[in-house]
């Protein structure tokens, strides 16, 4: 594997006279955010924790809804820099450019409660860039899908599709 690393840009710089190549690195950036993990969450218990136990235990760094009963604990961890590079060589000179970007990961731990401050649900989720943290809150505590650019669902890893069929023939049974 590392000499075909060698082997195929030095292959295309001599055939084309251009070599283009994408190296993923490591980033070093910084955690925005709490990050709230399972294992933190595991003391929640749906109608049982309250509002002020979560608030207690988890901090309160975290987005309210004004119009939902539900709160959401969010952070951006780096994920990883993709460093990239061009070079066109035409004798006498060469032409050439590059950059780095770095790819990150929005999550955040949802939290809807009732009317007498008790948990009803929570959700670990991984959120979209096209919305805000708050729509996506809301969105998530009305139970209305925010599908956004994903096909399959990053929490449970299965299709959207095979869930959507799942929960309908779920309600048409329970309702006959």
């Amino acid at each position: 594997m590392k000499t075909a690393l060698l082997v195929v840009p030095l292959l295309a710089l001599c055939l084309t006279g251009c070599i283009g190549l994408a190296v993923p690195m490591l980033s070093s950036g910084q955690t925005h955010g709490k990050v709230i993990t399972p294992a933190q969450a595991k003391f929640i218990v749906p109608g049982a924790t309250t509002r002020a136990e979560v608030e207690a235990k988890l901090g309160g760094e975290f987005c309210a809804s004004p119009r939902m009963p539900a709160v959401a604990y969010s952070w951006e961890q780096p994920a990883a820099g993709l460093m990239w590079f061009w070079v066109v060589i035409i004798p006498p000179a060469g032409l050439g450019d590059g950059d780095f970007t770095e790819r990150s990961h929005w999550r955040a731990f949802f939290v809807a409660y009732d009317s007498e401050n008790k948990i009803s649900r929570t959700r670990f989720v991984s959120l979209a860039g096209g919305q805000s943290l708050s729509e996506q809150l809301e969105n998530w505590a009305s139970g209305k899908r925010n599908y956004g650019t994903h096909i399959i669902d990053p929490d449970t890893y299965v299709p959207f599709v095979v869930e959507d069929t799942l929960n309908h023939l779920q309600r048409t049974t329970c309702s006959r």
